[in-house]
């Protein structure tokens, strides 16, 4: 309606030939008929005009037709759209489930791409769900770069963890409308409680169920008889379910042994495999044909790995203080108890004996069979990797104990072994936590982590990982960085510094490679993507149009330009024959 002022053209011409001076040739047969001509004349000289000047009708017409296209002449669309569009994509290891011959994270980018091109010239922005949900573009326009943006989206396996991705839509939204479509397997609509002004939600879900075996749960031991290993399968369709579990060496991809199964419809069993051989490495598969393939298969790693410490009563409070904070199952125990648990957890006392007895390494915090000696001066450490993430030179230390003999010498304080390891791998701290400053620095945790993490795990063995997990690894803080591998030595990523450490996405086997060394790690799902889920799609809310742009609108004003092109060639052909009046 802004334009309507523009209809002042119009009329100001309307006037200009009402009120011009018209002369009129008029042939008279005798003087006795010019009295009654011009009564004639004046009877309608404004009805005379209009009729008889063609040109000026075509004038008008042009005039009020781009007076029409100055005003905006639209149609309206189906669908009226927000100014803001954002696609929340789930890129959980679920989506790999396949509906055909398509999985359905196929299918969602294929429905992204067709509603991207409706949108065009809209600004789009596009989010990917896991614990940290990332944003991929933002507010864009430019139709090829929404495109391929889509084009490179692939799979992190993840939990997708939806509601923190509908938080980080939430506060997108907070500058105006949003038009929120979310690409999913199932979303419950209890997530959409509480209402959003500005904010409209359309749910594009799996509706068909889809078949689906899984390994729910896989573990191994070994025993003196060899490697003993336990599947639990389930069957989540409403049909009997019938195929084969393999076991394999993953290290070499020998198969090892493998039995039939039949399962009823949603159903669960446990099938166990002993006297395998010796491995480090196991990976059990189910062949089945079924919808979701990631489930079908599940990993594990053999060794000495271990959560349980036990901390003599003796040493001071802030050592247990210490390993809680690191999320280990800590017991205070007397010599009795750490006798009978020697070999099953970590044992953390200041009583030397236990350095010769049992096979796993111990922490000997301190001695408790001489006197300790008064020292000065600074910390100095070796080039260890216990202290990588924990650098202890800020510590003030204010006497020691005796040293052992031919122990290796990590740190010192002026020249008087501080912290030194034996050839087994015990760690020996040479004070009490009370003659020193230590709790007051940050490394004394972290100390502690470090030295469970070398005690307590396989030195071939580095753990169990999540899909992308973040997680601190002890290296050797070579120059050539950790240098992560697939089972099959494919080369994936390196990293400078083991505090940095994030897991691969895939779940598998990997190797890392620290400076020479090889140690292995595995990458599981989490069991909450183990189960395909199905639902119907839904739309709910509604979004809030920006007044300042023609949104749900389809312009049909460069439609009038031809005909109004055609007028004005009617016109220079009138001014052609007929020539300008006088």
């Amino acid at each position: 309606m802004n334009g309507m002022w523009t209809a002042v053209f119009p009329l100001a011409v309307l006037l200009y030939y009402f009120f011009r001076k018209k002369y009129v040739s008029t042939t008279i047969s005798s003087t006795l008929f010019w009295e009654t001509s011009m009564r004639e004349t004046k009877v309608s000289p404004y009805l005379k005009n209009l009729q008889r000047n063609a040109l000026f009708y075509l004038q008008m017409a042009a005039l009020l037709l781009l007076v029409f296209i100055l005003l905006g002449p639209y149609l309206p669309k189906d669908e009226e759209v927000a100014e803001h569009t954002v696609f929340v994509v789930d890129t959980s290891a679920s989506m790999a489930a396949k509906d055909g011959d398509n999985s359905l994270f196929d299918q969602n980018k294929k429905k992204m791409m067709e509603l991207a091109k409706e949108k065009t010239g809209q600004a789009i922005s596009i989010i990917t769900t896991g614990k940290e949900p990332a944003l991929v573009i933002r507010e864009e326009r430019d139709e090829h770069s929404i495109l391929g943006a889509i084009d490179q989206l692939d799979l992190n396996y993840e939990q997708e963890q939806m509601q923190r991705s509908l938080d980080f839509v939430k506060s997108l939204a907070s500058e105006g409308g949003v038009d929120v479509h979310i690409f999913t397997d199932f979303l419950d609509r209890s997530v959409f409680m509480e209402s959003e002004n500005g904010i409209r939600w359309t749910v594009h879900a799996n509706d068909r169920p889809l078949a689906n075996m899984s390994i729910e749960k896989f573990g191994a031991v070994s025993t003196a008889n060899g490697t003993e290993a336990i599947v639990k399968l389930a069957n989540q369709t409403t049909s009997v379910q019938s195929g084969t579990l393999l076991i394999r060496n993953e290290e070499n991809g020998v198969e090892l042994d493998r039995q039939e199964f039949k399962l009823d419809p949603q159903s669960d069993t446990l099938l166990s495999f002993k006297e395998l051989p010796e491995l480090s490495a196991i990976k059990a598969q189910i062949e089945i044909g079924d919808d979701y393939n990631l489930d079908n298969e599940a990993f594990v790693l053999l060794g000495n790995e271990s959560s349980e410490v036990i901390i003599d009563q003796q040493l001071h409070e802030l050592v247990k203080k210490a390993f809680e904070a690191i999320g280990l199952n800590i017991t205070s125990g007397f010599v009795n108890q750490m006798n009978l648990a020697r070999d099953e957890a970590l044992l953390v006392t200041n009583d030397p004996k236990f350095l010769n007895e049992g096979t796993s390494p111990i922490l000997l915090i301190g001695r408790n069979d001489s006197g300790t000696d008064q020292v000065s001066g600074r910390v100095e450490t070796e080039n260890d990797a216990l202290f990588m993430l924990a650098p202890v030179e800020d510590v003030y230390v204010s006497e020691l104990y005796p040293s052992f003999e031919n122990y290796e010498t990590i740190a010192s304080v002026s020249d008087k072994p501080f912290i030194q390891r034996s050839p087994r791998g015990d760690i020996i701290i040479l004070t009490d936590i009370g003659l020193t400053d230590w709790p007051l620095h940050p490394s004394f945790p972290l100390f502690f982590w470090s030295a469970a993490e070398m005690l307590t795990t396989d030195n071939n063995v580095v753990g169990t990982f999540k899909p992308n997990e973040r997680k601190a690894i002890l290296t050797s803080g070579g120059s050539e960085g950790l240098e992560v591998f697939t089972i099959d030595d494919q080369y994936i990523t390196t990293y400078q510094e083991g505090g940095s450490f994030v897991a691969p996405a895939k779940p598998g086997i990997y190797k890392l490679l620290d400076n020479g060394k090889e140690e292995l790690l595995t990458v599981q799902l989490e069991p909450s993507e183990k189960i395909i889920e199905h639902g119907s799609g839904y739309s709910l809310g509604a979004h809030t149009i920006n007044n300042g742009k023609e949104e749900g609108k389809n312009k049909i004003g460069w439609l009038i330009l031809l005909p109004v092109l055609l007028l004005l060639l009617i016109e220079w052909e009138v001014q052609r024959r007929r020539g300008y009046p006088n």
